[in-house]
């Protein structure tokens, strides 16, 4: 696999990729994909009992076996680690060789938090997952950069000279994108969708399991989505 050669002047950038066992194929597409557009990898293996024989392999990825108490914000544990540009991974998504470079792009335009995936709620939100008043899929095809009040975080791309995050931002297991969204949201730091093509940039790899189906109710992301949103006066 071809390595990322940085410029001179260049800040590095690295990935951050937090996985679980039955998703070992579709981390091993990401991580092949991803590896040449960055300096360095971190690859968070929530629950498996040994390393991937393919990470081992790879000078500049950088992993640990972690118990799955993080769950998904274990993607976040070395974002901070390393002064520059940060692109956060699931692992079932797959960039295709311009990714990076894109969501730079983006990011120069926009600042903040970037992505591919976020929506736009209306306060007061009855329901988390169904009363958002805009969704914009990275799967889909969004016309304009949006503006959102939550970020997806499988697909994400931000400075952390701007954003320096530690665990204690992320206080419950598998609420990454909303938990994420309220540090951003409630320092002013803006939040915003790339516009894109549905398959222009990333790669579905279907897993067994997703976040949806092993949250269950959405009864505390509601709450905590109402919280920031919520005017001072209310």
């Amino acid at each position: 696999t071809t390595e990322y050669i940085r410029g001179e002047n260049e800040m590095i950038t690295t990935a951050h990729i937090a996985s679980i066992p039955s998703r070992q194929e579709s981390l091993r597409q990401c991580v092949q994909a991803i590896y040449p557009q960055v300096d360095k990898v971190y690859v968070m293996l929530n629950g498996y009992s040994e390393v991937p024989s393919f990470l081992r392999e790879l000078r500049n990825v950088q992993y640990e076996l972690l118990d799955n108490s993080f769950a998904d914000s274990a993607k976040f544990l070395h974002t901070s680690d390393d002064e520059g540009f940060c692109v956060v991974l699931d692992d079932d998504l797959v960039p295709n060789r311009n990714y990076v470079e894109y969501m730079k792009q983006g990011w120069d335009k926009e600042r903040g938090a970037v992505s591919l995936h976020g929506r736009t709620y209306q306060y007061p939100v009855q329901r988390f997952r169904r009363s958002y008043t805009a969704n914009y899929r990275c799967l889909g095809s969004v016309e304009y950069n949006k503006k959102v009040q939550l970020i997806g975080t499988g697909c994400l791309f931000f400075s952390n000279k701007e954003i320096q995050l530690d665990l204690s931002v992320f206080e419950r297991p598998y609420m990454a994108d909303v938990l994420f969204s309220r540090f951003c949201y409630t320092r002013g730091i803006p939040m915003t969708v790339l516009k894109h093509r549905a398959g222009q940039f990333l790669r579905y790899v279907k897993p067994e399991t997703t976040i949806w189906s092993m949250t269950g109710h959405d009864e505390i992301q509601t709450q905590i989505i109402n919280n920031y949103l919520c005017p001072s006066a209310c």
